[in-house]
């Protein structure tokens, strides 16, 4: 019988599998992988997230100022044709009770106004006001007054509970007042030779002319704590975190160059309350009638906070060409006669204001009821 011999084969192992160090040197190049991806991810996200919220905040801006535009632009409809003689924008007088009622606020005249912010950070607040009637420039002679009801050539223009603007034609602007329709469309369209106004009084047969203006909107724009643009205190447009404006002034309401622009001025000084009585209008000199145009920059703000700090920066120059930083307009574009300074956009009340981005929109909006009357003013 044979002995086998346990001690005399011996097997070889083979190493298989990974090593310690090759492990490590895999997990060192998967770690750097990583990290290569989720850098190219953080800035792809930081790019997207500017991308996208550039492209809210150019959303906001342009229809916020396209809103304003559309009614600005009707700054004073009705009021200047109304009598070549006898304006109402020659009236001293721009303050209407036209309801009788102390509780409702009166009705003002002024076409444009621009209220500016009581501290430098703060938005400027613009108000406009326009009738709806389109005969409202065509007066009507009062030639006959029984009570209420007054007679009239035509009433084609009045309808029920329309602004009535009425003038003395011989003491021209020293007696304007205001009333209201008090009369249904049936009678109107039964009677179109009568009227029937809330109060008849005081006014003057054969001496007075009337116009129906329809109704008399005045919108006021402005800025909520939310940062929404509001019309009349209703919001339009959320994102826009600053309004400047100015008006465009010509250094008379009329002559030849009664529509030139001659320089953009702030509603401050003078032109915080523009009368009627100065010939010529600058600076310190400030009439109502003289104001041709509005020039209006609305900021809109990217919602999202960058990263990266100072992003942003305040405005180099109000006075210089090409300007950079948050600029309301370059002050030498569209160049009056006389030089012209931009306002001031202050955001330094915001909260590391300078790490989000912003979108600034200007524009010019011409007063054309205001310059179609140059020659009359």
């Amino acid at each position: 019988m044979r002995q086998i011999n346990q001690h005399g084969q011996q097997k070889s192992f083979n190493q298989t599998g990974f090593s310690l160090i090759e492990l490590m040197v895999g997990l060192v190049i998967g770690l750097l992988a990583t990290l290569v991806i989720m850098q190219i991810y953080s800035v792809f996200e930081g790019q997207k997230r500017t991308t996208s919220g550039t492209s809210d905040a150019q959303t906001s801006g342009s229809v916020a100022l396209y809103t304003m535009q559309r009614d600005l632009q009707l700054a004073g409809f009705g009021l200047p044709l109304f009598d070549r003689d006898n304006m109402p924008l020659k009236c001293a007088t721009t303050s209407f009770d036209h309801d009788g009622n102390a509780a409702t606020p009166n009705i003002s005249t002024i076409p444009i106004e621009i209220t500016n912010g009581a501290l430098a950070t703060d938005s400027d607040t613009i108000t406009v006001r326009y009738g709806t009637s389109p005969n409202a420039g065509i007066p009507v002679l009062a030639s006959v007054v029984t009570g209420a009801v007054v007679t009239v050539d035509t009433n084609m223009a009045c309808a029920s509970n329309d602004v009535v603007y009425l003038m003395n034609l011989t003491t021209g602007a020293g007696d304007c007042r205001m009333t209201m329709v008090n009369d249904t469309a049936a009678n109107l369209a039964a009677n179109p030779q009568k009227i029937t106004l809330l109060n008849a009084s005081n006014i003057n047969p054969s001496k007075t002319n009337l116009a129906c203006l329809g109704t008399w909107n005045e919108f006021t724009y402005t800025l909520s704590a939310n940062n929404e643009l509001t019309r009349n205190g209703i919001p339009v447009v959320a994102g826009i975190v600053n309004i400047q404006a100015q008006y465009g002034i010509s250094a008379s309401p009329n002559g030849v160059n009664g529509n030139q622009i001659a320089r953009w001025v702030n509603a401050t000084g003078a032109w915080a309350a523009p009368g009627i009585t100065s010939v010529t209008c600058d600076t310190a000199n400030a009439n109502r009638n003289c104001i041709k145009a509005v020039r209006i920059s609305v900021v809109a703000r990217n919602g999202l906070l960058e990263k990266l700090p100072a992003v942003s920066f305040a405005c180099s120059s109000v006075t210089a060409a090409n300007p950079t930083g948050v600029c309301a307009w370059d002050a030498t574009s569209a160049a009056p006669l006389n030089p012209s300074a931009a306002p001031v956009i202050d955001l330094s009340n915001t909260a590391n204001w300078n790490q989000y981005r912003y979108k600034v929109y200007e524009t010019i909006i011409p007063l054309r009821n205001m310059m179609w009357t140059k020659a009359r003013l």
